[in-house]
């Protein structure tokens, strides 16, 4: 079957009467449209995707404060400072014995500044065999915190210090090699490992 289209001008009102308009199928019309849709979605959310890093992917529609770093924290001496010996079994430097080192070393000048990892009281304050100069706070629900080796300490027992209060200074007393500071994260009174507590 061929359709003729008469392309010229000279048509007469007769013919042009003779012409049934066509009326429209709106839920074809519909049906295509959501196809389309359908298809095109897709490929532009990938297209979207490919421009977009993940991490902001996962930021989108969170407030800043969903993806700050929690502010009740502080970095227990200047932050920076090398990490000398981690948490967990070693021979120890003086006396070559294998013992489990139960917090991390951060290796800083003397007279380096010891802060308040988090808000709490002060539990104990003073000379602890080996630990040297020690201050403990305790930050409640059975968390606390410990920081030996100091050279001195600013703070007393049962004082209530606030987030990154200088409670300290770095020192070597104790069983110590040289001027460090040992940061323990205790949890019902057991060490556990400080640094997940540090990010």
């Amino acid at each position: 079957m061929r359709l003729l289209i008469d392309l010229s001008t000279d048509t007469n009102k007769s013919d042009a009467a003779s012409v049934k308009p066509i009326s429209p199928n709106w839920k074809y019309a519909f049906g295509t449209l959501v196809l389309c849709m359908t298809i095109a979605i897709p490929q532009l959310s990938e297209l979207i995707e490919s421009q977009i890093p993940i991490q902001r992917l996962q930021q989108i529609g969170k407030t800043k404060d969903d993806v700050a770093v929690p502010s009740d924290l502080a970095f227990p001496t200047v932050p920076g400072t090398p990490i000398t010996s981690g948490f967990g079994w070693r021979n120890h430097p003086l006396t070559g014995e294998r013992k489990f080192h139960s917090g991390i070393d951060f290796a800083a000048p003397e007279g380096t500044p010891i802060y308040a990892y988090q808000a709490g009281s002060v539990e104990f304050a003073g000379g602890k065999g080996g630990y040297g100069i020690t201050a403990i706070i305790d930050h409640g629900l059975g968390k606390k915190t410990l920081y030996a080796h100091a050279s001195e300490l600013v703070v007393k027992e049962g004082e209530s210090v606030t987030k990154g209060q200088m409670i300290g200074k770095v020192g070597s007393t104790g069983l110590s090699t040289a001027p460090h500071l040992h940061f323990e994260v205790q949890l019902n009174d057991k060490p556990v490992n400080p640094r997940p507590y540090l990010k």
